[in-house]
């Protein structure tokens, strides 16, 4: 809790100096365990190819060379978490496609033991 803290002391002084916070968010885990159920090198590796953009599940799914209805269980996951969200697109002659994009540009992800 005192890293809480001391980050949030950080921020606020930088506000009052007027300086600009880079949009981001912040991710704290009770229990390690959860953090480790949530945070696997498969999702860590959707997380940052869909840095800045949004990305269709097919394509992210052909760049990570995994399966679709995997990477799709992944996204499903980290949306419950709030660290994507998803939109249907029109896809012209094929119906929708699932677009992924990250909630912010920085996620910092943290656990405390």
């Amino acid at each position: 809790m005192d890293r809480f803290f001391s980050r949030m002391r950080v921020k606020a002084r930088r506000l009052d100096s007027r300086d600009k916070l880079e949009p981001g968010l912040t991710v704290s885990f009770e229990d390690p365990a959860d953090f480790l159920e949530v945070i696997t090198p498969a999702r860590v590796r959707i997380l940052k190819e869909i840095d800045g953009r949004a990305v269709a599940i097919f394509t992210l799914a052909a760049a990570l060379s995994r399966d679709p209805s995997a990477v799709r269980r992944d996204v499903a996951l980290l949306e419950s978490k709030h660290l994507v969200r998803t939109r249907k697109v029109a896809n012209p002659g094929h119906g929708s496609r699932t677009l992924v994009e990250r909630v912010a540009g920085a996620i910092e992800l943290s656990a405390t033991l």
